[in-house]
C-alpha cells in the first residue's frame, strides 16, 4: 500500500501520514534528538509496530515503504 507524507503547514517539523485512499495512518515529527524523526502510527493501522526512531526523513520513508509493501512519497506541493 502506498503512503504519502504531507507537511503540516502550522508545524514545519511535522508530517501527516495517509494512504492513497486518504486514510489517516498517523504522523511523523522532527525534534533536535540524534534520531530526530519519529513515526507515530495510529493504533491499529498497518503501520502500528513499525520502528519509530530514525536519523533522516529518507530513513522514515524507507521504513514505511518496507512495512507497507509499497511506495512512500513526500507531497510538498502545498508549500510555496
Amino acid at each position: 500500500m502506498d503512503v504519502v507524507l504531507r507537511p503540516v503547514a502550522e508545524a514545519q517539523s511535522e508530517w501527516e501520514l495517509r494512504d492513497r485512499l486518504g486514510r489517516d495512518l498517523g504522523k511523523v515529527s522532527q525534534s533536535a534528538d540524534p534520531e530526530a524523526y519519529k513515526i507515530v502510527a495510529k493504533l491499529g493501522c498497518s503501520l502500528d509496530g513499525v520502528p519509530t526512531s530514525h536519523a533522516t526523513l529518507d530513513d522514515v520513508m524507507s521504513a514505511i515503504a518496507t512495512r507497507m509493501g509499497g511506495a512512500c512519497s513526500l507531497d510538498s506541493q502545498d508549500w510555496d
